[in-house]
């Protein structure tokens, strides 16, 4: 089965087209067939299509050769993830093909799949926050989530790392030297170019569910933003102002 998988929760997007092998009865693998990375200044809106259709194009395939899409959820940038599901939406609804996903923190931490510690996936989330959760490696490729996605702030995530830990994304990039004066030996930080998720990793966490005929809602699935968007808290600071106006 081909997939073509999309992330760009972050400023650095990516896009992999993948083949689904079942080798082994309810073992499947993947093929990579091509993946390519977007830095961008500007949001995705703009780029993504064209990445798109220029990778299909490189490997030699057709967007009808695609039977599946898969996405990366959130948390993230708003407007990134946004782009991302709008795009796989209207895909694969034109296509008639399923669409799978996988929480981008999951994603993340696939970037250091044999760890034998813990590894937190940490994005920067602005406003002196950090998106995070926590895994722990077996050493042998599986990692275990042990946490819920956390949006909090680099002080609170240290109070919540007990033990020797990789930080894994742009969060551990923006606020090293904080963690490293916090937590001192207990916590090392990947390398830059392990920073982003990537979107053969999203193909393949989404492959158990592929399996198990466990597809999205193409109408009814959102992103995963774990924050209140700046919309809502306009609202609610609104409302409250209102409500407070009235009773005056």
């Amino acid at each position: 089965m081909l997939i073509l998988a999309v992330e760009t929760s972050t400023q650095t997007g990516s896009i992999a087209l993948v083949e689904a092998l079942a080798e082994h009865p309810g073992s499947p693998r993947l093929k990579i067939i091509g993946e390519t990375t977007l830095t961008l200044a500007e949001t995705h809106s703009s780029r993504l299509m064209p990445a798109i259709d220029r990778l299909l194009q490189e490997t030699s395939h057709s967007i009808r050769g695609v039977q599946a899409l898969a996405v990366g959820l959130g948390p993230g940038s708003f407007t990134g993830l946004r782009i991302a599901i709008s795009t796989v939406k209207g895909l694969a609804f034109a296509l008639r093909v399923p669409v799978l996903g996988a929480p981008t923190l999951d994603v993340l931490a696939q970037n250091i799949p044999f760890a034998s510690t813990q590894v937190c996936p940490v994005l920067d989330a602005r406003k002196k926050e950090v998106y995070a959760a926590l895994f722990r490696g077996n050493g042998e490729g599986q990692l275990t989530k042990v946490s819920q996605d956390w949006v909090l702030t680099p002080e609170e995530l240290c109070f919540r790392i007990t033990e020797k830990t990789i930080l894994v994304g742009n969060g551990g990039e923006a606020y090293g030297e904080f963690f490293r004066d916090r937590l001192g030996s207990r916590v090392r930080i990947a390398p830059p170019e392990f920073s982003f998720p990537r979107a053969r990793n999203v193909a393949r966490l989404s492959l158990p569910a592929l399996q198990k005929g466990e597809t999205l809602d193409l109408f009814g699935f959102a992103p995963l933003y774990v924050r209140r968007s700046e919309a809502e808290i306009h609202w609610d600071q609104k409302e409250r102002a209102n409500r407070s106006s009235e009773a005056g």
